[in-house]
């Protein structure tokens, strides 16, 4: 995961899907900083971004579907309650 900032004009998508890449940010906050003598100022966005390629991607979120219906089916079930 590396920290990012972008100078788009809109909020960046928390999941965009490039060519060959998966980009997952998560954080994104607005940044404006004005200029001072050491620096010219930045206006964007800043957040934290992971690469995937799509194989990767794809595991992950399986492996992520798989635990979210795993705990659904338990809390249907009667088991524990979550909170």
């Amino acid at each position: 995961m590396a920290k990012v900032r972008g100078s788009q004009e809109q909020k960046p998508l928390e999941l965009e899907f490039g060519k060959t890449t998966v980009y997952e940010r998560t954080n994104i906050r607005r940044v404006d900083e004005e200029a001072t003598k050491e620096s010219s100022g930045f206006h964007g966005w800043e957040y934290d971004e992971t690469q995937h390629t799509y194989a990767e991607w794809y595991k992950q979120d399986s492996m992520k579907n798989k635990l979210a219906i795993a705990e659904l089916a338990e809390l249907l079930a009667g088991g524990k309650a979550n909170g």
